[in-house]
């Protein structure tokens, strides 16, 4: 009985949609603006931009010499405009990916998790802005510590 209710009530729902107006284009532009508003404001929660003052191999030097100040262990820098050159985007604007993180920080996240969590992608990008300006970003750590629990929230 309780199948044939369900079935029913199922049924009665997909009638109701199947008569409801489609979406005028104007309602699907709408819809299609407020998520890309909700997608802008969760890359903005999740990562870090900000706009640097010195040039672009300055700023690059400048982030490399603040994490070694910090005991921090250096990475490999990648020159993505190369890269992307490579394969044959021969507009490619400047953008180097600095990997680095704090020493010892990924033993203490996988102590923390009990070797569940992945390693902390740290890295920060430098790259050319659209609006000619020098752009630092990376992943905003204290925002994605917040959605964490226990000792794993606190490395």
């Amino acid at each position: 009985m309780k199948k044939l209710v369900f079935a029913l009530l199922a049924s009665a729902s997909l009638f109701a949609q199947a008569q409801a107006p489609a979406p005028s284009r104007e309602q699907m532009l709408q819809m299609q603006q407020m998520m890309m508003a909700q997608q802008m404001q969760m890359m903005a929660a999740m990562y870090d931009l900000r706009k640097s003052r010195l040039g672009f191999e300055e700023t690059v030097t400048a982030i490399k010499a603040g994490a070694e100040k910090r005991g921090w262990k250096i990475g490999e820098v990648v020159d993505m405009q190369a890269e992307m050159r490579k394969t044959g985007n021969k507009d490619a604007k400047r953008m180097k990916v600095i990997n680095f993180c704090p020493a010892g920080a990924n033993d203490r996240v996988v102590k923390a998790s009990g070797g569940k969590a992945p390693p902390l992608p740290c890295r920060a990008t430098v790259f050319d802005g659209a609006d000619g300006k020098i752009n630092v970003v990376r992943l905003n750590l204290h925002t994605l510590a917040k959605g964490m629990q226990g000792d794993l929230s606190r490395v």
